[in-house]
């Protein structure tokens, strides 16, 4: 049976540490920026199987195919377009930023799983909002079959994917106040690896 005066006093510390959290996050120009952007992005929509979720990541998708590579490995392309952050520094935006992607992948082969992971870094345009068309980034990444726990090789099939992307500026901050990232994530996809 579900007691409300147990559970609201066991949620108490933990409504309370993030309402302090809050708080201590607005007294800072990045704090409060990066709290404007998040009471902006509320309202989320719901993408399945591809569009993307995050902050400032948008349009993330997951190439419906993927190439198979020295059958072992899969290369999955992923495209996104992203915002330009403000720079509290200097007073303008950043628009040139170091990006990085993460995609895993998992495939049913035969009466076992193949699963792997991959990781590749690139520079993204982030110009959402600046310019009407907006720059789509795309990267290629090599998704090679766990070593540990042991996974079998990737063939050709059918296989889920899923994809997070993070952008960062590429400014020095002597402040010691960094312009936030912006970030997004997507998935499971299906894919067909070919």
């Amino acid at each position: 049976m579900f007691k409300f005066k147990r559970s609201a006093l066991a949620l108490s510390p933990i409504v309370t540490a993030v309402l302090v959290a809050v708080v201590a996050l607005s007294t800072t120009p990045s704090g409060a920026a990066a709290l404007r952007i998040a009471s902006d992005r509320l309202g989320v929509t719901a993408h399945a199987a591809g569009g993307g979720g995050g902050f400032g990541i948008d349009n993330l998708t997951i190439a419906p195919d993927a190439s198979l590579v020295a059958k072992l490995a899969v290369n999955v392309t992923i495209s996104y377009t992203c915002q330009p952050t403000f720079d509290f520094n200097t007073g303008g935006f950043d628009v040139i930023m170091s990006s990085q992607a993460f995609v895993s992948v998992q495939e049913k082969t035969g009466h076992t799983a193949a699963s792997g992971q991959g990781i590749t870094n690139g520079t993204a345009v982030c110009d959402e909002f600046l310019n009407p068309t907006p720059t789509v980034n795309t990267m290629t990444v090599l998704v090679q079959p766990s070593t540990f726990p042991i996974s079998g090789p990737f063939k050709n099939g059918t296989a889920l994917a899923n994809t997070s992307v993070i952008a960062c500026p590429n400014t020095f901050v002597a402040s010691g106040v960094p312009p936030p990232c912006d970030f997004g994530s997507v998935g499971p996809t299906i894919i067909s690896i070919k």
